[in-house]
């Protein structure tokens, strides 16, 4: 066996071993209990035509499936136990329960699914001139959706700050995470005020 692939088969274990530390780094930034606010970038390329499609918002997670996520085209909020879905431009919201939603549609299934892979290599990439860990992901737990999964994890304090993607479809999606942060948020940030002249359709 030639000596390269030797040291390649010796340096796997080493190089798995690390990247499973990080992820857990990782999952303890964010803890049990922790409420979390921060922008987001999305841009996907879409297989099929080469199209690419971008998105910007804000999402607040806190326990109990509650949420909101903020958009130019959309806004969704939670507060455990409804769901508002908001389009500003037709001036109407839908109401519907929470437990009506599929699990892996939730923003934050959505942002932090790669939480519950397993890290498989680990390496050194550079974002935004500072150098952050990339961590390939098994894609097993998702493989009805994702055939490629990794995350970009802040040195610091193992943060995410890029998240990327490639659905069964080819479809390829990188998320930017920015401005992330911690804090407490009150029982109104999560739920919807409609604006005068919303019409409300309850779907409940």
């Amino acid at each position: 066996m030639p000596l390269i692939l030797l040291l390649l088969l010796a340096l796997t274990p080493a190089l798995a071993t690390q990247a499973d530390s990080l992820l857990k780094c990782s999952a303890n930034y964010f803890g049990k209990d922790s409420e979390f606010r921060f922008n987001f970038q999305m841009l996907t390329r879409i297989s099929s035509t080469g199209e690419e499609m971008q998105k910007s918002g804000t999402l607040i997670t806190s326990a109990k499936n509650r949420f909101a996520l903020t958009m130019p085209d959309m806004q969704i909020m939670s507060d455990g136990i409804n769901l508002w879905q908001y389009n500003p431009l037709q001036k109407q919201v839908l109401i519907k329960l929470i437990s009506d939603l599929e699990n892996k549609l939730q923003p934050t299934e959505i942002l932090f699914r790669y939480l519950n892979t397993k890290a498989v290599s680990a390496k050194k990439e550079v974002w935004k001139n500072k150098s952050v860990h990339s961590l390939s992901l098994n894609p097993d737990k998702y493989k009805d959706q994702f055939k490629s999964m990794e995350v970009w994890l802040n040195q610091a304090d193992c943060s995410p700050v890029r998240l990327h993607t490639i659905d069964n479809f080819g479809n390829d999606t990188w998320y930017s995470i920015e401005n992330l942060s911690k804090g407490k948020f009150s029982e109104k940030e999560f739920k919807f005020n409609a604006p005068p002249g919303t019409d409300e359709i309850d779907m409940r």
